[in-house]
């Protein structure tokens, strides 16, 4: 049941971030932008009794994996100004992205 309750409350986040979006492009980026899913998890973690020190590792952990997240935002748009499709600028992206993920994890281990 608990399991059910988190996914509800995550399903309505984000289809209310959506529908808000397409009312103002900028301000379904800034909601976009919002650490949404990094505030619930700490909730529920708080929720189901973990200590603070994990709730800050967490938190930690997640720092350092933003980072190389923000490379698809940097390539995604470079390829779509320089006029590739779509789907080869978010495939590309995408590679990327993951390359900078394993030197992340490479270095955070």
């Amino acid at each position: 049941m608990y399991f059910t309750v988190k996914i509800l409350i995550s399903a309505i986040i984000i289809a209310t971030v959506t529908k808000l979006s397409e009312k103002s492009p900028i301000g379904g980026a800034l909601l976009k932008s919002l650490p949404l899913t990094s505030l619930l998890v700490f909730l529920f973690m708080k929720y189901e009794g973990r200590t603070n020190k994990e709730i800050s590792a967490m938190s930690w952990d997640i720092l350092f994996l933003v980072i190389p997240s923000l490379v698809l935002f940097i390539v995604l748009p470079i390829l779509l100004d320089k006029g590739w499709s779509f789907a080869l600028s978010l495939s590309v992206s995408t590679v990327v992205m993951c390359f900078a993920y394993g030197i992340t994890l490479k270095i955070m281990t």
